[in-house]
């Protein structure tokens, strides 16, 4: 079935591969329930450890994008892969508080490059009106990633202990990334190609010479489209954050559901949200295909997904804790449903192949100071305020910061650069 489908092998190759990206990533939001114990943390102090991964992220995310760029997607996203699975794997390691800082941004750090290089292979391996779907494809690992993560890291915490599920994902990682090395080639020089699939891809457009510009990435910050998508993956990455940090913590804390429990019901949100991206992946690429505008198609789902994700303030107002959870798991939904957008804009917005990294590298720079600072300040103010009312209010008022800067900054999606 994929004798005339290589670009489709790819993108379930890096689906896959965020698959295991996220079960690194999200790992220490379950283990965090037993690690807080162990070395005897404030909230302060865990949401310092979950903000953590982000930091390494922001630090090398330029360069990893420049160095997807100049290197390609090949050779950078197994070098990721790789990299990040050996510094999960350093975390089981961890004997306190500092050591497990230094893991979690080590494995920031090497995570960096893994969706700028899939931004790329996107751009260079599918025409205009797949790359919708695409994107949704390989963004949807990380909800499987996500939802798979729960149930898994919850058993093996109560039948191990923590430490375990670290080493059991960094072995994956290291797999993923020798399969990445060995099959994937750029479709110029991928061999065994149809003729009727290269017929589709857009090959000549990435034969496009590449661009010589003076300090492109001060240009690209200081132009008003990479401000505004900046600006509003920040605001995305911030309501994000909270479900992919504190979300067991608050399930425990504020809903009172025990561990076992929370392995399953933390499942619910990511594999709902997974149909809703798909959708608008599948949605968008129909509306392109049909001859609409790219911007409209791109910018309509992803300004209405980020608005309705904010009826996550409504949770707080409720008592029942059923209630809670199907607002939870409709702002999830509606938020995750607009990453088909998020990620397929810097191919948009670059002429040709050569700084597609560069652009995806610093959006997400942006996107990831919200993790930073987001899990930060939930510990924060829950240390002040006792609860995740205040915390959770602002995450719906800055996800509607975000749908309008994408709406009324980014304006026309059109090439910058």
């Amino acid at each position: 079935m994929f004798k005339n489908n290589k670009r489709w092998v790819i993108g379930i190759l890096m689906f896959v591969g965020i698959v295991i990206n996220y079960m690194d990533r999200v790992n220490i939001s379950h283990a965090i329930l037993q690690i807080k114990e162990e070395f005897n943390l404030t909230s302060l102090q865990q949401g310092i450890i979950l903000s953590s991964f982000s930091w390494g992220y922001v630090l090398f995310m330029l360069l990893g994008g420049y160095l997807v760029d100049k290197k390609g997607s090949r050779i950078m996203g197994a070098l990721s892969c790789f990299f990040w699975s050996i510094f999960t794997g350093l975390g089981a390691l961890a004997g306190d508080f500092k050591m497990l800082l230094g893991s979690r941004i080590l494995l920031g750090m090497g995570e960096a490059p893994i969706f700028p290089a899939n931004a790329k292979v996107v751009k260079q391996w599918f025409p205009l009106n797949e790359r919708g779907r695409a994107t949704a494809l390989f963004d949807s690992g990380s909800y499987i990633g996500s939802a798979i993560a729960a149930p898994f890291i919850i058993y093996l915490m109560v039948t191990f202990g923590w430490r375990y599920s670290f080493v059991i994902f960094s072995v994956m990682g290291i797999i993923w990334s020798i399969v990445w090395f060995m099959y994937y080639r750029d479709p110029e020089e991928f061999k065994g190609l149809s003729e009727e699939e290269r017929a589709i891809l857009p090959i000549q457009e990435n034969k496009e010479p590449e661009i010589k510009i003076k300090n492109p990435i001060k240009s690209l910050l200081l132009n008003q489209k990479i401000i505004g998508i900046s600006i509003g993956f920040f605001c995305y990455n911030y309501l994000k954050s909270f479900f992919l940090t504190w979300f067991p913590t608050y399930l425990v804390m504020e809903k009172g559901f025990s561990l076992i429990k929370v392995g399953f019901i933390a499942m619910i949100p990511p594999l709902v949200a997974i149909l809703g991206e798909l959708f608008v992946g599948y949605l968008t690429d129909k509306m392109i295909s049909k001859n609409i505008d790219v911007s409209f198609a791109r910018k309509i789902p992803l300004c209405l997904g980020m608005l309705t994700s904010s009826v996550i303030i409504f949770s707080v107002f409720t008592t029942n804790i059923w209630i809670a959870m199907l607002l939870l798991t409709i702002s999830y939904t509606a938020l995750i449903s607009a990453s088909p957008g998020i990620w397929a804009i810097p191919g948009d917005l670059s002429k040709s192949k050569s700084m597609v990294g560069t652009i995806g590298g610093i959006q997400n720079t942006f996107s990831n100071m919200a993790g930073i600072v987001a899990p930060i300040m939930t510990g924060f103010l829950l240390d002040k305020t006792g609860s995740f009312v205040v915390p959770i209010i602002l995450s719906g008022i800055i996800a509607i910061l975000g749908a309008a800067s994408y709406w009324f900054i980014v304006g026309k999606l059109e090439p910058v650069i």
